[in-house]
């Protein structure tokens, strides 16, 4: 399912916990690794001089991610340099290479000050793009996908995260808990019931559970239990989409990785109508 990931990195050393978590859960994917030199900065003059520190910066970034990725033995990497506005071209990127899955950091920890803050490079990704995007905040504990953590809230952004997380399940013979996220005392039981019927056609087993939005330490309690997360992205706005304070806070304070889906692939949605 997982075939082509996207990494983009800064060199700084910040993401690589995701470039290791990413080398171990998927090992068999094949791999490209991106700098981005941003031609954009607000109220930078691009010298020749501070644009080839630029380029050396970006090689040298790439070229670290590419080693940490030789020494969790990938076979598969590509590197690549880009220009612009680093948001849009790990987008275009994704999507001329046709990307399974863009990696990366998420800009704070939760133990700080800023602990609620995605990065802009980040939030940008998430409302541009189309291919599912992987987050993870800190270091990651477990490797091994067994375990699925979907969340929804029964609208349709959560409709596409639980066709892609049966999708995951089947691809790593996984377990799906699925958490329903209310706001007030609504009858969420079919809403679960379907996740469980589609799932039943995979021979994917589900387990049900809900918490009120509000109840932000018990909702990260599922996560503990969890090997990775899938949740559905913001409201798509003309061509971009709204990230949501759910989204945000998920992102920010999951221990494990989390999936912000916005679409399903082509070829993704045919195998599951043929499944």
């Amino acid at each position: 399912m997982i075939k082509r990931i996207l990494i983009p990195t800064d060199g700084y050393g910040l993401e690589d916990h995701v470039i290791k978590y990413v080398a171990r859960a998927f090992p068999f994917a094949d791999f490209h690794v991106v700098s981005v030199i941003n031609t954009y900065e607000r109220g930078v003059q691009l010298t020749d001089i501070l644009y080839t520190e630029m380029k050396e910066s970006a090689k040298k970034a790439v070229e670290s991610a590419e080693k940490i990725l030789e020494g969790e033995g990938i076979p598969m990497i590509h590197t690549e340099i880009l220009e612009g506005l680093p948001s849009r071209e790990i987008v275009k990127y994704a999507k001329i290479y046709d990307m399974d899955l863009i990696a990366m950091r998420v800009y704070s920890r939760k133990s700080t000050a800023s602990a609620h803050r995605l990065g802009s490079t980040l939030k940008n990704v998430l409302t541009r793009s189309p291919i599912p995007v992987l987050t993870l905040a800190e270091e990651a504990e477990r490797y091994e996908i067994k375990r699925i953590l979907l969340l929804s809230d029964g609208t349709s952004k959560s409709k596409r995260a639980e066709n892609y997380a049966i999708l995951l399940a089947s691809s790593h013979h996984a377990t799906i808990e699925a958490l329903y996220l209310y706001s007030n005392e609504e009858d969420y039981s079919k809403k679960l019931d379907n996740v469980v019927w589609k799932a039943s056609h995979w021979d994917i087993e589900v387990k049900k559970a809900a918490e009120n939005i509000m109840s932000k330490e018990r909702i990260m309690l599922h996560f503990k239990n969890n090997d990775i997360a899938v949740m559905g992205i913001g409201k798509k706005v003309l061509f971009w989409r709204k990230i949501g304070h759910k989204a945000q806070f998920v992102a920010t304070h999951s221990p494990i990785p989390v999936i912000f889906v916005s679409s399903l692939k082509k070829g993704w949605s045919q195998r599951k109508r043929l499944k």
